[in-house]
């Protein structure tokens, strides 16, 4: 039985060019809407890693947001794919202030920081998105038993929450991936 969890590819809305940004944390909250509408930038091509391993999967789940759906339809795997909302990124929070301004990559840091510790306004909670990523790694066991190898297209932080709950449940990292676009990571058990 294997699981491979991707990332999906780069998006429109590149908040790598936006980390030296100073915004307020309201913004950082308009910054973060405007990247769950985002679909694919029009460059993003699958690696011809991420294509082998999508095309080797019996089935494939993906997170409904557009830029995960994109990048399923790049991969050319929307027939063996089902979409669920729960494999969604958890929203970061942020404070609805107009200062002090920083860095959009401070925020970052700072809101996920805070975040763990249980900060939550504007946002999905900790607790919430461990939650949601116990029901996510049970759907993929649950199709891995059936299908022997399966594909998760999702978002950084819910794949590194999911991975988490594979590894308590006895999957271990056959292929460790990093946290590039459609990068992945692979568990067997």
């Amino acid at each position: 039985m294997q699981i491979i969890l991707m990332r999906h590819g780069k998006p429109e809305l590149d908040l790598e060019s936006l980390k030296q940004q100073k915004v307020s944390a309201r913004q950082v909250g308009e910054i973060v809407a405007s990247y769950e509408f985002s679909g694919l930038s029009s460059t993003a091509t699958p690696t011809e890693a991420a294509s082998t391993v999508a095309d080797e999967c019996s089935a494939a789940f993906s997170s409904d947001l557009k830029r995960a759906t994109d990048s399923i339809q790049k991969l050319g795997i929307q027939a063996k794919t089902t979409y669920d909302h729960v494999f969604r990124e958890p929203v970061l929070p942020y404070l609805d202030l107009g200062w002090p301004k920083f860095s959009f990559f401070t925020y970052c840091i700072l809101f996920r920081v805070l975040w763990f510790l249980g900060f939550s306004a504007n946002g999905e909670s900790y607790n919430s998105a461990k939650w949601r990523a116990r029901t996510c790694a049970k759907i993929l066991r649950k199709s891995a038993k059936e299908e022997g190898q399966v594909l998760l297209l999702g978002h950084g932080m819910m794949n590194r929450l999911i991975a988490r709950q594979l590894r308590g449940r006895g999957w271990y990292n056959a292929q460790n991936g990093d946290d590039g676009y459609w990068s992945f990571t692979v568990f067997r058990k």
